[in-house]
């Protein structure tokens, strides 16, 4: 073996001296980058917990984020029986642990039905206890229903976690004492998430459908900051009454100007155009009964003939005839129930940023916008919004200069992330040159090396042998002879190569004396 190693330091040797000095600088630049480069790379994987036990400040990765103190403490004393090595962030909210045994750990705590799901449900009646009293069965299914109720609850996307607590009174016999159930919900929403009126409403709906002789309006949602999330108007009617009825103003107001604006924006481009509509809303229900005749339509409805002749009286003879006819006027009756909600009259203001032309010294300089151009655009919103002038619509369109303070600092910042980008870009691209340039190089290394360990061999040319090889001829008996002894001499130099070395001195010496005699 140490054999082999000298003649791989005598090969290298001799391959380094027949390279030129740039190729020198360039073979020992490049060895010592990739020294540098694997010794970062070593370092990088230790301080980063890629090797070992993890423990590194980038190797630990999140098993469970966000857990209460008790469920964190759970599950770190199953990670200390089981030898498992992690670190508490956050509080002790989160727990790191090494990610080349994450999935094992996460199975092992899953086995022991950790992290426990918050709330009892249903699982509460999976063992039966024959001792157990109606006040303890009727209290283990209230708890199993606000359990049930909470989980349904915190499955909503918005919702971090829920509480949900649930008063059912006693049933009497008596119906004036009989009193409703009620509720109550505390939510936690994710952070940074905002839970929306319909949610809300649905909620309340969720609660009240599940548990018997609980109506909406005696459910209360709150926030873990204590902000009342559902109608404060649950118990008065009439309070209750005006704020939907508010609410449906603003929806419609809202509605309105969504559609105005959209348009305009495809016209005149993103904040260019405010608007704002005030609807006046008829929240009025009127039945009305409207009974109409039409004098110039008559119907006979009955008709009498009286006929009476009297004979032999004194006077003489009579005859009397005499008629009643009874006409029915055609009479038309209606029932008409206006709806709640439906437009009285609409405000509808528009405000129009003017034009900007750049100046001579590169300033913006303000254009009000043209009478016409105005109409148009009032027209525009006209027609999107539903103006009606029988029902004594108003609209307003003025020509104004924004305040472009905020527009032109988001222009900026978009020029300077598009800069960025460019940067960005450029720097990949002088990477992937410097990555091309880098393989040209170790290819011409590489050849190099190749060229100085294979060296070219000689023509044939060169050595005068070319008759040699293309006119063979047979050989004789004194060839045959010589080419023997050749082969004999080769065998024993190989074999004692130091008795050959001593025979070809002494043919050396025996020469030297023959020529001074």
């Amino acid at each position: 073996m140490s054999d082999f190693f000298k003649q791989l330091i005598v090969q290298f040797s001799a391959i380094w001296q027949k390279l030129s000095f740039q190729q020198k600088l360039i073979t020992t630049s490049l060895v010592g980058f990739t020294l540098l480069g694997l010794i970062g790379l070593l370092v990088f994987t230790h301080t980063s917990g890629g090797g070992g036990d993890g423990q590194g400040s980038g190797g630990m990765r999140v098993l469970y984020s966000n857990l209460d103190v008790e469920e964190a403490a759970a599950v770190v004393d199953q990670l200390n029986r089981g030898g498992y090595r992690h670190r508490l962030e956050n509080n002790g909210r989160d727990i790191m642990v090494n990610p080349r045994q994450l999935y094992e750990i996460r199975m092992a705590l899953a086995r022991e039905g950790l992290p426990r799901r918050r709330g009892v449900g249903n699982e509460i009646f999976d063992k039966t206890n024959l001792g157990m009293t109606d006040a303890v069965q009727r209290q283990n299914i209230r708890r199993a229903l606000e359990g049930e109720l909470q989980r349904t609850i915190e499955d909503l996307e918005e919702v971090r976690s829920a509480r949900v607590h649930i008063v059912t009174p006693e049933h009497s016999i008596f119906l004036d004492q009989q009193r409703d159930a009620k509720a109550s919900v505390v939510i936690r929403p994710v952070l940074g998430r905002e839970l929306s009126r319909d949610q809300i409403r649905g909620i309340t709906h969720l609660v009240s459908s599940s548990v018997d002789g609980l109506r909406p309006q005696n459910i209360s949602i709150v926030d873990i900051d204590g902000k009342l999330l559902s109608s404060p108007f649950a118990d008065n009617e009439t309070a209750m009454a005006s704020s939907q009825n508010r609410e449906l103003q603003q929806n419609v107001e809202r509605y309105l100007e969504n559609k105005a604006t959209q348009m305009l924006s495809g016209v005149l481009g993103q904040s260019r155009a405010i608007i704002k509509i005030a609807a006046d809303l008829d929240f009025d229900q009127v039945e009305k009964t409207i009974e109409t005749f039409d004098p110039e339509s008559r119907v006979v409805r009955s008709e009498e003939r009286q006929d009476e002749n009297t004979k032999n009286a004194p006077d003489g003879d009579h005859q009397r005839e005499r008629s009643l006819t009874n006409y029915e006027i055609d009479r038309t009756l209606q029932r008409v129930v206006q709806e709640v909600g439906n437009i009285r009259r609409l405000t509808v203001s528009v405000a129009v940023d003017g034009r900007y032309e750049p100046g001579p010294e590169g300033q913006r300089t303000f254009i009000e916008r043209g009478v016409d151009e105005l109409q148009k655009i009032e027209e525009l919103v006209r027609n999107a919004v539903g103006y009606d002038l029988a029902r004594g619509d108003l609209i307003t369109v003025a020509s104004l200069q924004f305040d472009n303070d905020n527009e032109f600092l988001r222009l900026r910042m978009l020029n300077e992330e598009r800069r960025e980008q460019q940067a960005l870009y450029i720097k990949l691209a002088l990477a992937l040159i410097g990555f091309i340039a880098f393989l040209f190089l170790v290819r011409s290394i590489a050849r190099a090396i190749t060229e100085a360990m294979n060296p070219p061999v000689p023509s044939l040319e060169t050595l005068g042998l070319e008759d040699l090889v293309e006119e063979e001829e047979p050989l004789t008996d004194d060839m045959m002879r010589a080419q023997a002894i050749l082969e004999k001499v080769e065998l024993l130099t190989a074999q004692s190569p130091a008795n050959i070395a001593a025979i070809i001195r002494q043919w050396l010496v025996e020469g030297v004396v023959a020529k001074d005699k």
